[in-house]
């Protein structure tokens, strides 16, 4: 039986409206942009790209919203179409760079004014440096609190995989997270090692 949505009778109004009248999609838009503009930077980690992933999305939603069906949450099929628009982004991204393969690609503008401090810099700095298909299975888990079986089904993965890329992704940034407080420590027990 499928999950009754939250949204459904928003929704029915929107695929009712749709193409001639946008009032109930607008407000979808306004209700989920921040949303997929949020999980579309912690994937991309580029407000350009994060801005063009969730205008991909809308104009996703607004060509197929029609076909919804409410087997599963608006939320999840969403997702679905936020994670498809964000491997579209670093698929041309990885053929940019393999066309400018002498050019290294430009780092994305630092992260706004961090609430949780130094910590949490250093956490999404180590994402930064993960493949991208763990970096997204790592942010499903631990950031957006998805089980297995829905990391699975968004990344098209079997569940075992999305396990395995899981723990791969918090093995390797624990590794990367130990390496970083060895150096820090030692470049404070010895300050000539700095220079």
């Amino acid at each position: 039986m499928a999950e009754v949505d939250p949204d459904r009778e928003l929704i029915e109004r929107a695929q009712a409206e749709l193409p001639y009248g946008t009032a109930a999609y607008d407000e979808l838009v306004r209700k989920y942009s921040p949303d997929v503009y949020r999980r579309s930077y912690r994937i991309l980690r580029s407000s350009p790209d994060a801005e063009e992933a969730s205008q991909d999305v809308f104009l996703a939603v607004y060509r197929n919203l029609r076909r919804f069906r409410f087997e599963k949450p608006f939320s999840h099929w969403l997702s679905t179409i936020t994670l498809n628009a964000c491997r579209m982004i670093l698929r041309r991204r990885a053929q940019e760079q393999r066309r400018r393969s002498a050019v290294a690609q430009e780092r994305p503008p630092p992260d706004p004014p961090l609430r949780n401090g130094v910590l949490r810099r250093v956490v999404l700095e180590l994402l930064d440096t993960l493949e991208p298909g763990t970096r997204v299975a790592v942010l499903l888990r631990f950031v957006d609190g998805y089980t297995y079986g829905e990391i699975a089904e968004q990344l098209e993965l079997s569940e075992s995989a999305a396990k395995m890329r899981v723990s791969r992704g918090a093995k390797r940034l624990r590794e990367l997270y130990e390496e970083r407080a060895r150096g820090a420590s030692a470049t404070d027990a010895d300050p000539t090692a700095a220079e």
